[in-house]
């Protein structure tokens, strides 16, 4: 809860800072590499307070604006707070003593060395690397609005430059079977295919009635609990399924995308009942990392394929190219969520728009290494009905 304005043009709205609900002017260092600097750099400039609501109510484990600061009252802190890399201001509250339950947060005043604040940005980026993505998203969102609501200055035109130039940069990327038939491309740099009838009508109807009795929620782990719950960025449900029910579809995925079967993350059904969505995001990071049963790899295509026609909702949307996708049964779309270099392309974030009608899908992601973790071994995976093959 933060607000940022131009003491040039708004300072006359918040000269006295009660009335704004303003709380605390902070002080937050913002280098280059944050998506809040292009608007935020000018500290003789730009303002940051940090909200205070009066109407909102305390809840537990809540903090926002209220969490006191060490003073001559308050001299004992527990706690200090770090800018979250890509996605300050936000900050992390990172305790500095053990805590015990009920125990008041306090936050401490005094700013640690810059060695030490890197150290401490570092591992948190490393643990929360994932949360930090999806932060980072509506960083970037909200400063490219006040962007493109006021005259660029130097600071947003260079950076904009250096985005420019490092997506200039990306490629190669994976290849495709440009052979493969009905393989089209529907926009370019970045680009995007599509395959009209990919799945016959047939395997779409058996693929549907084969998961719908195993749909759970999309789940992810909890890395401070180790706990599986419910993806707050994706609300639909969804089954995995084994490569041995579906082997002319995996002949199908391993044909255009010009790899081996191994090089497929576990295939996913997921469907969409009203109102669920996946919130913005992109597929992939830049570098090598370890998930989904792929160790030091990354994904280099995300393919995914429609299973019924919809008519109102649940569009595909890719908003930093302009780019709307109505689902139509059959129908494939293969994107590149990094290039060969394994280097992010962030012009691929899309969303699975909120669903008016109900939506089925069949997913999954090409690595660029075989997968080779045997707890995600195909042999492990529950069947769905091994007696239909498709």
């Amino acid at each position: 809860e933060f607000v940022a304005y131009d003491q040039d043009a708004d300072g006359e709205l918040f000269t006295t800072s009660e009335k704004a609900g303003l709380r605390l002017k902070l002080n937050i260092p913002l280098d280059k590499s944050q998506p809040a600097h292009s608007i935020l750099g000018n500290k003789k400039r730009h303002v940051l307070f940090s909200m205070f609501l009066p109407e909102k109510q305390p809840k537990p484990g809540w903090l926002g604006g209220r969490m006191r600061a060490a003073s001559s009252q308050y001299s004992e802190s527990n706690c200090i707070t770090v800018p979250l890399p890509g996605a300050a201001p936000l900050c992390a509250v990172v305790a500095t003593k053990s805590v015990k339950e009920g125990e008041e947060i306090i936050q401490a005043m005094q700013p640690l060395k810059p060695s030490v604040m890197d150290e401490l940005k570092g591992s948190v980026a490393k643990e929360y690397r994932r949360e930090l993505a999806t932060l980072q998203m509506y960083i970037e969102a909200a400063c490219e609005t006040v962007q493109q609501s006021s005259s660029p200055s130097d600071s947003s035109s260079e950076q904009q430059q250096q985005q420019q130039q490092q997506q200039q940069q990306l490629g190669p990327f994976h290849q495709l079977n440009q052979q493969y038939p009905g393989l089209k491309r529907i926009h370019q740099d970045p680009d995007i295919y599509s395959i009209d009838n990919f799945l016959t009508n047939e395997e779409c109807d058996r693929l549907i009635a084969k998961s719908q009795p195993h749909l759970v929620p999309c789940l992810v782990k909890n890395d401070k609990t180790g706990i599986a719950e419910q993806d707050p960025v994706r609300t639909s449900t969804n089954t995995n399924v084994p490569q041995s029910e579906v082997p002319s579809i995996v002949e199908k995925m391993t044909n255009v995308a010009n790899c081996c079967a191994d090089q497929l993350e576990i295939l996913q059904v997921l469907n969409y009942k009203k109102g669920q969505e996946f919130i913005p995001h992109t597929d992939g990071f830049s570098g090598k990392f370890d998930a989904c049963g792929f160790e030091q790899a990354s994904r280099q295509a995300t393919i995914f394929c429609y299973l019924n026609d919809v008519a109102e909702g649940g569009s595909t949307n890719f908003p930093e190219i302009g780019l709307a996708i109505q689902p139509k049964k059959g129908t494939a779309v293969i994107h590149f969520p990094a290039d060969l270099e394994l280097r992010e392309d962030t012009r691929t974030l899309h969303q699975g728009a909120p669903a008016v009608d109900e939506k089925w899908l069949l997913t999954t992601w090409v690595w660029n290494r075989p997968r080779s973790d045997e707890m995600y071994a195909e042999s492990r995976l529950p069947p769905l009905s091994s007696g239909d093959i498709i």
